[in-house]
């Protein structure tokens, strides 16, 4: 059952739909909008709760547009569901229709068309007449894409190519290529035009065959340019003329002269919807051509339908001014001796002359059987009729001032090909500033400042980047154990996008009191506080923040060989010992020497018994653990309030997982590990803590050396096992709880960050634990 709803804002009509708009929802809906009275030409439809969408429903759209349209308005479709922005795809009648993303960014377009048709007059010069639109718009902007420096020859290679996309780029042309690599790109430059999701590309090659790009996401749509114009913010004015019969010289003169302005502007900007009665118009036909910038002309077409966009400038100022002028030096398509650069698409099949929009053009381009090819539209071409928006600035920048800035903290690891992801995850933005957060094993992390366009700092957040199979794994996991369980005390998922073999994923912090607000990560807290002040902390964490998890364990199996194996993300294990110790994991037993005996090879354990454990099974309690919860996955604010982030290994898993993982940072890790003398007090320490046989046992603290950091790890260990314990419930074992442990000791010799003595701790720790582990089983079979 469709309900609907009626109200006004400035006479506008706002009609709220809820339900389905079936066969019976359409009957429904088109008898209530028969019954409203409003003189206004623009309607707006609130489809924020419609759910189904019928071919009867979009009759009834269809209808209401065609009506509309005759007052010169249109129908307004505000927050349409994807699923039904889909159904409209799939009949092919999606750009009949105008999509905005709310109501008021409704309210806020039909208010400035209405203006718009309120404010128009007439222009007569050199006996042409042409009716002006005056637009409510602040200052437009025109952006030169162009590296400095760059000769015309190498303009085009791939090293020189700027990577953006349909977005950032928005209504532009130039030279430029299509790819989701610059290498790509390189092969077949040419002639580029865009219109935000449209872009047309004519190569410079022997067939000079025509590509086009059409997308719902042209923010995800790469692009590279070598040399282009392109315009930001709104068109100053939308001017038509009717049965001009002029060249496009003559009629773009006519109006940079005539057009009531306030600045004596540098440039103007244009894009022109035009009936073209001689186009005259040329292509780059060879690589040759691109390096000498040879057009060669076209056979004149009659009658033709293009869509133009060009600059027109006024060459004695740009020559001039000392601040303008370096932007054109560079910029081989621009030749300062004529005054206009224009490049078409040429178009067929559009019923162009009621567009008052440029956003309706570009809808109505929006379909592949409506483009034909890209040219450079010569001056010479003779126009009938047009309908044209003019982009009038006296404000011409490097385009590297409209994208975002990318900033990199000391010491911070990067690869080039994450610039498009960051671009597009961060495409509100002017600038971010990267500080890498070390810890992760499956992506790098980073902590990101950032700044709106107008240079406010926002929220601070996160950005992961990974591979796409494991940012797919955390977004999964996020919804399935994160929103509906820790949601105050985590992240939120602003945003996420893939390029090549990469994924990003962007978070920001519940609950964050505001730019002010600092973040700093457990792992700088347990370094500075004593144990008596991170005992509360911690208890914080795991009895409160992450209760949800381990307070609702199920008693099932578990296989802990399998589930526990480090090489699952150390795949390279064996091959580091080798390298790093000279231990092959091969032989069965290693020598401790500052034990001075032999003991079982724990990796030998790990390459030969745990193949053969694989099947083993255990009732067990199983519950979600976050996976990979070591201290830089949990940040604090200055309030103290917990934040946990990264949980692309969340999942179900043994209950005791996420205490083991911390227990190896707290003893090697954290502690001052950098001499003979002290690998043997730590060892001593570590025999301490596996003299217990069950869970719920306290370890012995064994220690007779003198950093403090260790009486610290025994305290929170304590800690840890307490916990272990208490979520097992009348569970003793406290082999699970050791398998856990050699999970995350194994690959400590794959730090790099560490020194020799810590890896050779963590070597000697895990041959302890796996001989702990066999005596246990031993002991077990003697007493059935």
């Amino acid at each position: 059952m469709l309900e609907i709803k009626t109200s006004f804002g400035d006479s506008i009509p706002i009609i709220t739909l809820s339900g389905r708009l079936d066969g019976y929802g359409a009957t429904l809906l088109e008898q209530q909008l028969s019954a409203i009275e409003s003189e206004s030409p623009y309607w707006i439809l609130d489809c924020d709760d419609v759910h189904f969408l019928s071919s009867a429903g979009i009759r009834i759209l269809l209808k209401m547009e065609k009506q509309l349209r005759t007052d010169g308005g249109s129908l307004l479709l505000s927050a349409m569901k994807d699923e039904v922005i889909n159904i409209l795809s799939l009949t092919g009648l999606i750009n009949q229709f105008s999509l905005v993303e709310s109501v008021d960014d409704a309210l806020q377009q039909a208010r400035q068309h209405m203006r718009v048709r309120e404010n128009v007059e007439t222009l007569t010069c050199n006996k042409k007449t042409y009716i002006l639109h005056h637009l409510d718009a602040p200052q437009c902007l025109i952006d030169i894409w162009s590296k400095s420096g760059i000769s015309i020859t190498d303009a085009t290679k791939k090293q020189n190519l700027i990577p953006t996309n349909l977005s950032e780029f928005g209504i532009g042309f130039g030279i430029g290529g299509f790819g989701i690599s610059a290498a790509q790109a390189e092969e077949s430059p040419g002639l580029l035009f865009s219109m935000k999701n449209i872009s047309g590309l004519s190569p410079a090659d022997e067939h000079n065959l025509p590509d086009f790009i059409i997308s719902n996401k042209p923010l995800e749509a790469p692009l590279f340019v070598a040399q282009c114009i392109s315009f930001s913010g709104e068109p100053s004015c939308r001017i038509a003329g009717n049965k001009c019969e002029s060249s496009l010289h003559s009629i773009l003169d006519d109006l940079f002269k005539t057009i009531p302005k306030d600045i004596t502007p540098v440039m103007m900007g244009f894009c022109i919807l035009a009936q073209v009665k001689e186009l005259r118009a040329s292509k780059l036909t060879s690589s040759e051509d691109l390096t000498t910038q040879h057009y060669t002309s076209l056979d004149v077409e009659e009658n033709a339908l293009v869509f133009i966009q060009g600059v027109y400038f006024n060459r004695e100022r740009i020559t001039k001014d000392n601040e303008i002028k370096p932007l054109f030096d560079n910029l081989f398509l621009a030749d300062l001796h004529e005054n206009e650069y224009a490049i078409g698409c040429i178009a067929k099949g559009i019923d162009w002359e009621d567009i008052t929009e440029i956003n309706d053009a570009i809808r109505k381009m929006s379909n592949i059987d409506h483009l034909k090819d890209v040219v450079r539209v010569e001056s010479e071409s003779i126009i009938d009729s047009f309908n044209g928006w003019f982009f009038i600035s006296d404000n011409i920048r490097s385009a590297d001032e409209k994208r975002l800035i990318i900033e990199k903290a000391k010491d911070t690891a990067y690869n080039p090909e994450w610039d498009t992801i960051i671009r597009r995850i961060y495409s509100e933005c002017n600038r971010v500033v990267l500080k890498q957060l070390h810890g992760g094993f499956t992506s790098v992390a980073f902590q990101v400042t950032s700044y709106d366009k107008e240079g406010r700092q926002l929220l601070p957040t996160v950005l992961k980047i990974g591979s796409i199979k494991n940012t797919e794994n955390e977004v999964d996991a996020y919804h399935k154990y994160v929103e509906k369980f820790i949601l105050n005390n985590s992240t939120t998922i602003m945003g996420t996008t893939r390029h090549k073999k990469w994924a990003g994923l962007r978070y920001n912090f519940v609950g964050i009191n505001g730019t002010e607000s600092t973040l700093c990560w457990l792992t700088d807290y347990y370094k500075k506080y004593p144990a008596e002040k991170l005992l509360p902390l911690f208890d914080r964490i795991f009895t409160d923040v992450l209760k949800p998890w381990y307070g609702q364990p199920r008693w099932e199996h578990i296989y802990p060989y399998s589930e526990h194996s480090p090489l699952t993300l150390f795949m390279n294990l064996f091959e580091t010992l080798e390298k790093e110790q000279g231990i092959s994991a091969d032989a069965e037993t290693i020598v401790i020497e500052d034990l001075k005996r032999e003991i079982v090879n724990p990796y030998y354990f790990l390459k030969h018994e745990y193949p053969l454990r694989t099947g083993y099974s255990k009732l067990w309690y199983r519950g979600v653990n976050h996976g990979d919860l070591n201290m830089q996955n949990i940040l604090l604010d200055e309030k103290e309030n917990i934040y946990v982030i990264d949980f692309s290994e969340t999942k179900p898993r043994n209950i005791v997982s996420d205490f083991a993982r911390l227990e190896p940072i707290f003893k090697i890790e954290m502690c001052n590990l950098d001499s003979k003398e002290e690998l043997v007090h730590m060892l001593e320490f570590e025999q301490g803590l596996l003299e217990v046989n069950h869970l719920d046992e306290k370890p012995s603290y064994v220690y007779h050396g003198n950093d403090p950091m260790v009486k610290k790890a025994y305290t929170l260990i304590c800690r840890l096992r307490e916990y272990a314990d208490t979520v097992t419930l009348f569970e003793r074992d406290i082999i699970p709880y050791i398998v856990a442990l050699l999970e995350w000791t194994y690959p400590v010799i794959c730090y790099a960050q560490l020194n020799d003595y810590k890896k050779r701790f963590a070597v000697y720790s895990a041959a302890l634990m796996c001989e702990k582990i066999l005596s246990l089983e031993r002991s077990r079979r003697e007493d059935v």
